[in-house]
């Protein structure tokens, strides 16, 4: 499916000191959560500056893509995990170099999912009740994380945080215990209507088509 990528138009045209023809190819669901805006704008900026020779940094790339993906209402952290790779918990809000992170140490995991279909993540982080049970959910989760952060914690503690900030639907209760049924740990992928699993990802099978990734922990980067 082919889109105008506003959110890499935006960071092209913020950085590129000359015109520039941009075309990106993404590999993951567009609207569902997997921060396809925030890869497309990220990728580029890496792009420009080789080409270009602005001699940003890692965090002033991220920098970049991240005030593009805010100004474009479309993400509010997925860069900074993205520059950093790995299973990242987002300590402090902001750019990179701006906000700060840390990673639970994990193997390149491989993780299933299935999706549904698109969530509007401009219309959730503009509606003000929305977002007050994003916020208090997110701190307690984020709180209770820290105390022990592990694989098996984070995803307990994320699908928690969807059920109680009002944000899962009513399929994903089904799903979830399927893949727990088969000894499995499984949540709602943020933002859309799509579930991921950690092991007993075949359970999904019955709710959809099943798709599989790999974890990254190198973080972006040039090839």
């Amino acid at each position: 499916m082919e889109s105008q990528a506003p959110v890499t138009k935006r960071v092209v045209e913020s950085l590129a000191p000359s015109p520039v023809r941009v075309e990106t190819e993404l590999f993951m669901p567009q609207g569902s959560g997997f921060g396809a805006s925030g890869a497309g704008a990220l990728s580029s900026a890496y792009a420009i500056n080789g080409a270009f020779d602005l001699a940003l940094t890692a965090s002033g790339v991220g920098e970049a893509a991240h005030r593009a993906e805010v100004a474009s209402g479309t993400g509010l952290g997925d860069v900074i995990a993205q520059n950093a790779g790995g299973l990242v918990v987002r300590l402090s809000p902001g750019a990179p170099g701006v906000g700060s992170v840390d990673r639970i140490p994990v193997p390149p995991l491989r993780i299933g999912f299935i999706v549904r279909g698109p969530l509007s993540t401009e219309e959730v982080l503009s509606d003000p009740s929305v977002m007050r049970g994003v916020n208090r959910e997110g701190e307690r989760a984020l709180k209770e994380l820290l105390r022990r952060p592990t694989l098996e914690r984070f995803v307990f503690l994320s699908w928690e945080f969807a059920r109680l900030s009002g944000l899962a639907k009513d399929w994903m209760e089904d799903a979830v215990e399927a893949v727990e049924a088969s000894g499995g740990s499984a949540s709602m992928v943020m933002l859309g209507d799509a579930v991921f699993a950690v092991g007993g990802a075949e359970a999904l099978a019955e709710f959809g088509d099943v798709i599989s990734a790999r974890v990254s922990l190198g973080g972006a980067g040039l090839e």
